[in-house]
């Protein structure tokens, strides 16, 4: 199947004929373009999945994967490629990450090469797109529309006596079944969570509370009010009072994704992309839950999309790719690893996702919160900012001796220069 964008392969097919030599070119005379994704070995599956297909279909074109496994890595590769002259000619990031390339016009927005190519925006959810649009331009297209969820261990469930969650459950029922789940003595846990502003931010939302004072153009952090407050410290109930959260020990020799996939822990918040990790572990039943409510239903967004560096020297070759990646077949291969929800909507509403002979049993769930999905700001320090609120909160969670006011008076004082410093660039 063809991509949307078929109009610039005439251009390189002609190129290529000509005989054109530029940096992009192979010695074999195939377009080369680099492509630098971050993920674990499943993730990355599905992309070298997607190259594969793409190189059969466009012959032409030699796509060059660049694999990293961790995406602070990631992160740092593309900055010293940057700086260094020699980027990858497209790469993902995730929203709440690319603003900082963007302002240092280092990517080539793909918004005015979509439209010029025809594709219709129309097909694709809205959030996602609004999350990459930065300066009143789409930056880079997103592939996903994925939502933080609950996913359960449903063996654990059952010989716990308790029922699937139901849609709609509140704070208090979420405990119930963390404590429920909960037995120490077996080395089992009922709840897995981060101490991340993106794990913290929708039990916020969900209170009636905020994160910032300006989700467009914020200034600081709003954590100190009622509402933030009794969200953070119904959290951190959870992990010092309540004990079903593991330790910091625990954690040190295991991550809560292996302890979930190896039936350690009952319940673990989450995004799409741990599916295909769990699905990996055969003996695995697990399923997916929306999130609890306290006062409204919120879901907060996660979404990675392809950039396209300023500097890529075959931009009709990389639009041709990332043409291929966003049409039915791209999105299929990837929703059919488990990975993404899709952001086109035909193939996030087709059996590819919607696949019962896959767990998740419910992967509407996914489907359901995006009507209700919300985003941290974009700005370019936002990055940093998220490493400073997971250190304090970490110590929220963690430290008897640090309480939530504590933490507050830290995460406003560390974060202010660097609220500044966003707003200025």
């Amino acid at each position: 199947m063809r991509s949307k964008l078929l109009g610039s392969s005439l251009a390189i097919a002609g190129m290529i004929a000509a005989g054109c030599s530029n940096d992009g070119e192979s010695s074999g005379g195939r377009v080369q373009i680099s492509f630098q994704v971050a993920g674990e070995a499943e993730e990355i599956a599905a992309y070298r999945t997607v190259e594969k297909a793409f190189e059969k279909e466009y012959p032409d074109i030699d796509v060059q994967l660049i694999e990293i496994a961790d995406k602070d890595e990631h992160l740092q590769k593309l900055s010293t490629s940057f700086a260094g002259g020699a980027p990858p000619d497209v790469f993902l990031l995730n929203f709440r990450e690319y603003s900082q390339f963007v302002v240092r016009d280092a990517i080539e927005p793909v918004g005015p090469h979509l439209r010029k190519a025809g594709l219709d925006m129309a097909d694709y959810f809205s959030e996602p797109v609004d999350a990459f649009t930065f300066d009143g331009e789409l930056q880079c297209m997103p592939q996903n529309v994925s939502s933080l969820v609950v996913y359960y261990n449903v063996a654990l469930l059952e010989a716990a006596g308790l029922d699937r969650p139901q849609d709609g459950w509140s704070w208090e029922q979420f405990r119930d079944y963390a404590m429920a789940l909960n037995d120490p003595e077996a080395q089992v846990r009922g709840l897995g969570i981060e101490p991340s502003i993106i794990r913290i931010a929708p039990f916020v939302w969900s209170n009636g509370g905020e994160i910032v004072d300006d989700p467009v153009a914020p200034t600081r952090f709003t954590l100190d009010t009622p509402e933030a407050r009794e969200a953070i410290g119904f959290l951190s109930t959870l992990v010092r009072e309540d004990g079903v959260v593991p330790t910091e020990e625990e954690l040190a020799a295991q991550d809560l994704e292996t302890r979930f996939a190896t039936g350690k822990l009952g319940m673990l918040l989450s995004s799409r992309r741990d599916t295909p990790f769990f699905r990996e572990n055969t003996s695995l039943n697990f399923d997916v839950a929306p999130l609890p409510i306290a006062k409204q239903p919120v879901g907060i967004l996660h979404s990675d999309a392809y950039c396209v560096s300023r500097a890529a020297g075959e931009l009709d070759a990389v639009m041709e790719f990332i043409g291929f990646a966003m049409g039915e077949e791209g999105q299929t291969i990837t929703a059919l690893s488990g990975r993404t929800v899709p952001s086109l909507r035909a193939v996030a509403e087709s059996g590819a996702f919607l696949n019962p002979a896959q767990p998740p049993a419910h992967p509407e769930v996914f489907l359901d919160a995006i009507p209700v999905l919300r985003r941290t700001p974009v700005i370019p320090t936002w990055p940093e900012i998220e490493d400073i609120a997971e250190e304090i909160f970490t110590r929220i969670f963690y430290e008897d001796d640090y309480s939530i006011d504590d933490g507050l008076t830290e995460l406003e004082e560390a974060t202010r220069d660097l609220f500044e410093e966003g707003a200025s660039l």
